[in-house]
C-alpha cells in the first residue's frame, strides 16, 4: 500500500508538472501548431490525472483522450493548415502575467484544500475485455457519437488536406 501510494504520488507531481508547464508553453508561443501540439499534451497529462483520481472516473479518461485530445487537436491542426496565410497580431499587457500567476496560485489553493480529505483507495486490476462490455452494455449511444464525431473529423482532415 505504501508503495503505491509512492507511486501515485510521483505520477501526481510528474504529471502536474507537464500540464503546468504545457499551459504555459500554450500562453506563451509564438508558433500556433506548436501550441495546438502542447495542447496535446495538455491533454494526455489531464486524462492520466483523471485517472488518478479514482478507477471510477478511468473511463472519462479514456473519453477525455479520445475526444478533447484526438478531436481537438487534429481539429487545430488542420485549422493551422487551412489558415496559414492568416496573419495574427499580437497585444501585450503588461498585467495579465501577474493576474494569471494570483489565479493559477488560488486555484492550486482551492484544488489542495478540496483534494486535503480525500482519501486514496485501491485501484483494481483494468480488464479491457470488461471495459468493452460495459462500453457496449450501458454506454452504447455516447459511443456511437464519439465514433461518428471522429470519423467525421478524419473525413474532414482528409478532405482539407487534399485541396492543397
Amino acid at each position: 500500500m505504501f508503495q503505491s501510494l509512492n507511486l501515485c504520488l510521483i505520477l501526481f507531481l510528474f504529471f502536474s508538472i507537464i500540464s503546468i508547464s504545457s499551459a504555459i508553453f500554450i500562453v506563451s508561443s509564438k508558433n500556433l501548431f506548436y501550441a495546438a501540439i502542447s495542447l496535446a499534451f495538455l491533454g494526455v497529462s489531464i486524462a492520466v490525472l483523471i485517472a488518478l483520481i479514482s478507477f471510477q472516473y478511468s473511463l472519462y479518461s479514456v473519453f477525455h483522450l479520445l475526444l478533447y485530445v484526438g478531436a481537438t487537436v487534429v481539429f487545430l491542426s488542420i485549422s493551422l493548415v487551412m489558415f496559414k496565410g492568416l496573419e495574427v497580431r499580437q497585444i501585450n499587457i503588461a498585467w495579465a502575467p501577474i493576474v494569471a500567476g494570483v489565479s493559477a496560485v488560488l486555484i492550486f489553493i482551492a484544488v489542495v484544500l478540496s483534494l486535503s480529505g480525500v482519501q486514496l483507495g485501491q485501484v483494481g486490476e483494468i480488464n479491457l475485455q470488461t471495459l468493452s462490455s460495459i462500453i457496449l452494455e450501458k454506454y452504447w449511444f455516447p459511443a456511437v457519437v464519439l465514433v461518428v464525431g471522429l470519423l467525421t473529423t478524419l473525413i474532414e482532415a482528409i478532405t482539407l488536406a487534399r485541396r492543397d
